[in-house]
């Protein structure tokens, strides 16, 4: 756990917004990579980029006040002030909600732009495993959205120290240690990226699998990996918020993929390119 990653001069450098930074840009950058390959206007990516960054910021805030409503009860300034206790920054970011959120920015970009949404999405749809798979590592030197109590014995154990959030949590049930969920999901995050990327090279993919793939894996991804994750938030019935919206997702996108599958619909169709895009 390091939640400063360095300083320069007295101003510390949050390790989760580095690597938050970081999944953008190399994100950003792979995206306008696989689109110059495939025909499509890589300059479209880039000029997305700034919308997805803060939309997914706005998104992710307002995940977490809706499911921590009474964080906020007396003080709803506190949902939009950066300044608190005595850093700079606001803490509550859920990425499930910067994740749909960057998504339909996406989709309304292309749509408002005039470029085929699906073809475009494809080519972005690879750099949200790297998201994930940098931002968790973020998670973890931050020492937030941490697992639950680990079984005694267990090597894949992380002993948090006393004086963080989750030490805190670990030491209150007496826990040996809490699980890695960071990692867990870190590691998926590598495995949808290689999974879409060799997706996208299938001669029998279609516009919009790498894209509603993603969605596919992720729900599996996340669901599996709240069943290890310590969860604040009420639950509806036996699943978290979040494992809700995973079935659905996995159920409306998995019958997307199926449907074309069944139609017989192949080959990615590459529209031609809009320079002004």
């Amino acid at each position: 756990m390091h939640p400063t990653l360095f300083k320069i001069f007295s101003f510390p450098v949050p390790s989760y917004g580095t690597m938050l930074a970081l999944s953008f840009l190399i994100g950003i950058f792979t995206a306008m990579h696989l689109a110059k390959k495939r025909g499509l206007n890589p300059d479209a990516i880039s000029d997305l980029g700034l919308y997805v960054i803060i939309s997914a910021i706005i998104g992710a805030r307002l995940y977490y006040v809706m499911t921590h409503f009474h964080e906020f009860r007396g003080d709803l300034l506190s949902i939009v002030n950066p300044f608190q206790g005595g850093s700079v920054g606001i803490s509550g970011l859920v990425m499930y909600g910067g994740f749909i959120a960057a998504i339909i920015t996406a989709t309304l970009f292309f749509k408002i732009k005039k470029l085929p949404p699906l073809a475009y999405l494809d080519v972005c749809s690879p750099s949200v495993g790297i998201g994930i798979a940098l931002t968790r590592v973020g998670c973890f030197l931050n020492g937030c959205c941490y697992g639950a109590a680990a079984k005694i014995g267990s090597f894949l154990s992380i002993d948090y120290p006393h004086g963080s959030p989750a030490g805190s949590y670990q030491h209150h049930i007496g826990a040996p240690g809490l699980q890695p969920s960071q990692f867990y999901e870190s590691a998926g995050g590598i495995a949808i990226f290689l999974i879409l990327i060799l997706a996208g090279r299938h001669k029998r993919a279609f516009a919009g699998l790498q894209f509603y793939l993603l969605i596919v894996l992720y729900a599996v991804l996340r669901f599996f990996v709240e069943m290890t994750r310590y969860i604040e938030t009420q639950k509806i019935g036996p699943f978290s918020h979040n494992q809700v919206i995973c079935i659905v997702l996995f159920t409306v996108f998995g019958w997307l993929i199926l449907k074309n599958v069944i139609g017989g619909r192949t080959g990615t169709a590459t529209p031609p390119v809009n320079k002004n895009g």
